[in-house]
């Protein structure tokens, strides 16, 4: 039996970017555990993000901070006064896009060794997010819905009266340095004479993260409006002509 066990990670499964300077709510790795003071000698913590070594504490020492997370974690943090659990959790400074993947917990004595490793998504929110349609020079409404410098990249889709359009038209555009992605779905209306309920779904696979906006279409409306130009211009084409033959 071993006088050692890790019983609960605490990585959350997304974490989203405040793009509002100020408005950061705090992202903090937490790693509990059981051990024997008995049989507490070499005790070393570490984490690891995607296999890569990133901090390390013994209890006799200061905690350190590796690669590219140098600044990145709040080497005063503490959620313990016990000796063994001081410095067990991260707490992290300004956290990135980058920092999304796998985190592993480790504890080690000269005893046993335990580790355990959950996921977390970061997630840089939309600056831009729109509903709409256009009417073409053709003649057909062209319904659009776009999502813009959202990281990772997301599902978008369209729904017409709850149902959704299989066959949406989408294009995206990835930044050159961010990463962060520009998504269109564009969708043309088979029926654009008929009212109806336009909505655009934006999720982020893995996580909770969901956006979702609606507006109505009045086809009808749109329809009876434009018998009601064409009745008004005829009119007034016919009366005009007829006060122009009065002249001659």
């Amino acid at each position: 039996a071993t006088c050692l066990e890790i019983t609960n990670l605490r990585v959350p499964s997304s974490y989203s970017i405040s793009r509002d300077e100020g408005d950061h709510k705090p992202l903090i790795l937490g790693c509990d555990y059981d051990i024997d003071e008995s049989e507490s000698k070499g005790f070393v913590l570490k984490w690891k993000h995607n296999e890569l070594q990133i901090y390390q504490w013994i209890p006799s020492r200061n905690p350190v901070v590796f690669s590219a997370f140098k600044g990145h974690i709040d080497l005063g943090y503490s959620e313990s006064d016990d000796r063994l659990h001081k410095h067990s959790a991260l707490k992290f400074i300004n956290p990135i896009a980058n920092y999304t993947g796998n985190y592993t917990c480790q504890v080690q004595t000269y005893q046993s060794v335990q580790s355990r490793t959950a996921h977390l998504q970061i997630i840089v929110p939309e600056t831009d997010f729109s509903l709409g349609f256009q009417r073409e020079t053709n003649g057909s409404t062209v319904v659009f819905c776009n999502v813009g410098e959202i990281f990772p990249r997301p599902e978008v889709s369209l729904l017409i009266d709850n149902e959704k359009v299989p066959d949406a038209v989408e294009t995206e555009q990835v930044q050159e340095y961010t990463n962060y992605y520009n998504m269109t779905v564009q969708y043309i209306l088979p029926d654009q004479n008929k009212d109806m309920e336009l909505e655009c779904e934006v999720t982020i696979p893995g996580t909770d993260y969901k956006l979702r906006t609606s507006m109505p279409y009045l086809g009808a409306g749109f329809r009876a409006n434009a018998a009601t130009l064409q009745v008004f211009l005829c009119t007034f084409l016919t009366v005009t002509l007829a006060r122009m033959l009065t002249l001659f």
